[in-house]
C-alpha cells in the first residue's frame, strides 16, 4: 500500500473553491477580465495587486505584483510561445 499523497488536479481545486469554500469563480474571471482590458495587447499587465501574463489577449497566469526577476527574459518567452497557445 502506498502512502504517496493523491495529485490534485485543477479542475478539483477550482470545484472545490467554489462549492467548499463558496468562492464565485466566474466573478473572479470577471474581476481579472475587468482589470486587465486596458492591456490586451500588453505581454505582462500589473494591475489588482498582481502582474498577470498575457498571449493573445488571454490571461496565462498571475505572479505577486512587486518584483519580476528576470523579467526581460520572461517577456522573450512569452512573445515566443505566443503562436503556441490556443
Amino acid at each position: 500500500m502506498s502512502h504517496d499523497l493523491a495529485h490534485v488536479s485543477d479542475h478539483a481545486l477550482i470545484r472545490y473553491m467554489e462549492r467548499v469554500l463558496g468562492m464565485d469563480i466566474e466573478q473572479l474571471r470577471a474581476h481579472i477580465a475587468e482589470g486587465t482590458r486596458r492591456h490586451q495587447r500588453a505581454p505582462c499587465v500589473r494591475t489588482l495587486g498582481a502582474r498577470f501574463l498575457l498571449v493573445n489577449g488571454r490571461v496565462v497566469t498571475v505572479i505577486e505584483g512587486h518584483s519580476v526577476p528576470g523579467y526581460d527574459a520572461l517577456v522573450r518567452l512569452m512573445r515566443d510561445s505566443e503562436a503556441e497557445v490556443v
